[in-house]
């Protein structure tokens, strides 16, 4: 007898039914994430993804037009949702607090790896995970591996998370620039908000591959002294 191969996605818990109330509409959108991280986005149907919520194809196609839409309100949703939480998140951040900001993040962001490798690990055993509540970064990179050359996808992604991503970025780095006492031009700032965003990805991304741990306060002291903040200088 031959076992069907299992999916090596990582699966992805339910997140939309956490804050999306209208009807049946959170419900469609987990079950459409789950699909397509298991199939893609090419192979996977609305009929598979109407069996998961429940229903009959003809009432998910009441919901949305076509796949292509409800893949568009995935990504809105989720981007904004995000992009929402990060605000919230950067809005209380200042000079005073920015080391033990940076290293949150920092932290926030190897578990997040680390559980991923988990994951994949026990897919790789075949061996059931259990499906804690999703990190926003898991929905998004379960879609990056659905639709990866999906240009409808990519368009989403860079107006509902990208950009505006970016953009409160931009907005952060002048707020602790003048609490510290630094002048920067616009074009100088979104040069090393690049650098912030590759550095953060980067060395936990690389720290997975070399097989070393990664190490918080190396990337935090890397972040302070390419951003040129030093938080001292306020009280100095």
């Amino acid at each position: 007898m031959v076992c069907p191969r299992r999916s090596q996605h990582v699966p992805v818990a339910p997140y939309f039914t956490k804050f999306v109330e209208e009807g049946r509409r959170g419900d469609i959108m987990d079950a459409a994430l789950a699909v397509f991280g298991e199939k893609g986005y090419e192979a996977g149907t609305m009929r598979e993804i109407a069996t998961r919520v429940g229903v009959s194809e003809p009432a998910i196609y009441r919901h949305y037009e076509s796949k292509e839409a409800l893949l568009t309100d995935i990504v809105a949703t989720a981007g904004d949702h995000i992009v929402g939480q990060l605000r919230t998140a950067l809005s209380t951040v200042n000079g005073d607090n920015l080391v033990a900001s940076l290293q949150a993040l920092v932290e926030f962001r190897r578990e997040v790896a680390a559980r991923k490798k988990a994951a994949k690990e026990a897919a790789a055993k075949n061996q059931e995970t259990p499906l804690a509540e999703p990190y926003p970064g898991e929905v998004m990179h379960a879609l990056f591996h659905a639709a990866p050359h999906n240009e409808t996808f990519i368009s989403s992604l860079r107006q509902h998370l990208t950009d505006p991503m970016m953009a409160a970025l931009r907005e952060l780095v002048p707020r602790i620039d003048a609490d510290l006492g630094i002048n920067r031009s616009a074009e100088t700032i979104d040069d090393l908000v690049r650098v912030f965003v590759s550095l953060l990805i980067g060395y936990t991304t690389t720290s997975a591959i070399f097989g070393q741990p990664a190490r918080d306060d190396a990337l935090v002291h890397a972040v302070l002294a390419i951003m040129g903040w030093e938080p001292t200088r306020k009280n100095a």
